[in-house]
């Protein structure tokens, strides 16, 4: 990647979310930022500071260069990051830091590339019609709400109730799931109140589910950042075999 990019990313981070990623960087405060940053993208702890007080506008922190009109190049980047969460942006800036490569990158996918992990297509659809299914016989004085279309980070809530569930699916046993960055916020929120609903063999005529609560807390996903920079967070299939369900 670009370095002046580089650079624009990460000021971009430090703009936008100033003392929490200060904080979750690890760094003293915004002096020891711009000298550690500085070090690791060969740039002056001074250009880095320019380029934070670029963005600082748009966010209201400290005025910033507030005189002064965005240039193309920061504009791509906030179009491009702005609407990551803090946890996505932090690890994305953490690569850059570390100069690993940003996760796996999404360019047109074979399908023998994508067999590991199901998203919201056939699998997913039928994994929701057969949670519902379930709760309806397993909980039938509860009202289940269906979210699906209104992106709250989750499929269904409860009425009365904190209780929120993200279904995914799988064909079979093996394989592991995709969550959005809004999902995986949404899970670091509530905690022990997301429930990730795991419906394996979905095309059987019996269907198995699993649950586990608080999601965010029992698995290590791996980012994956598609060209858009849309950041999903994978579950691997071991980690899902061998964490104990609800």
């Amino acid at each position: 990647m670009d370095p002046r990019r580089k650079l624009l990313i990460v000021a971009f981070y430090l703009a936008k979310f100033n003392k929490e990623a200060i904080q979750n960087l690890g760094y003293e405060g915004f002096r020891d930022a711009f000298n550690k940053i500085g070090a690791k993208l060969d740039y002056s702890p001074n250009s880095v500071k320019n380029r934070r007080d670029d963005f600082d506008p748009l966010f209201g922190h400290r005025a910033g260069w507030h005189q002064i009109e965005l240039g193309k190049s920061h504009l791509e980047i906030v179009e491009s990051f702005d609407h990551l969460s803090e946890e996505a942006l932090r690890a994305i800036v953490l690569d850059l830091l570390e100069e690993e490569p940003l996760g796996e990158i999404l360019l047109p996918i074979t399908n023998k590339q994508l067999t590991p992990y199901t998203t919201r297509g056939v699998t997913g659809k039928r994994a929701e019609t057969f949670f519902m299914e379930w709760f309806a016989e397993h909980f039938p004085n509860d009202n289940l709400i269906d979210t699906r279309d209104l992106g709250c980070g989750y499929d269904f809530g409860i009425e009365n109730s904190r209780h929120v569930y993200e279904v995914k699916g799988l064909s079979g046993n093996d394989g592991g799931v995709l969550f959005t960055d809004k999902e995986w916020k949404v899970a670091a929120e509530l905690k022990d109140d997301y429930y990730l609903v795991l419906v394996k063999y979905c095309f059987s005529e019996d269907p198995m589910i699993e649950t586990y609560s608080n999601p965010h807390y029992k698995f290590s996903p791996k980012k994956q950042i598609t060209t858009v920079v849309n950041v999903s967070w994978g579950i691997s299939s071991n980690d899902l075999n061998n964490t104990d369900t609800d």
